[in-house]
């Protein structure tokens, strides 16, 4: 069963990539998303290779990534110096206008993990967003 979980999770970030690069070949880029949805300063949740990419694709622009978040925190502690903290560190308070959720199969586990730690916190699916634009 963990094989078929894991090939389903593969073609899933395929998918999802496959749609990033549809919608950048038009033209269309996450930071004219954030734009359109009103989000200025973002969080990312992953420090993998979906949050690095959603990173360099914004890094250059007017939108501000404060912090990633991400399970091995401690391993990491910041990727081109921003900072990366662990869940336990997330506060609701308004530093970011929305966290990104990277990670594609385990949304929702995210989800209910962010929502007893910040559960003002309002959050994006990745996957989902490259569908919005």
């Amino acid at each position: 069963m963990q094989k078929l979980d894991n090939m389903n999770s593969d073609r899933d970030c395929f998918i999802t990539l496959k749609r990033w690069l549809e919608n950048r070949n038009r033209n269309k880029t996450f930071s004219d998303y954030f734009h359109q949805c009103g989000y200025r300063t973002i969080a990312i949740y992953g420090a993998g290779d979906m949050g690095r990419l959603l990173y360099e694709e914004v890094k250059n622009t007017d939108i501000a990534v404060k912090y990633f978040v991400d399970r091995n925190a401690e391993g990491l502690r910041e990727v081109e110096g921003i900072p990366v903290i662990p869940v336990s560190e997330i506060r609701d308070g308004g530093e970011v206008d929305v966290l990104v959720i990277t990670p594609i199969g385990n949304y929702d586990e995210i989800c209910r993990l962010l929502a007893r730690q910040a559960p003002e916190m309002r959050t994006l699916s990745l996957r989902e967003a490259v569908y919005e634009f």
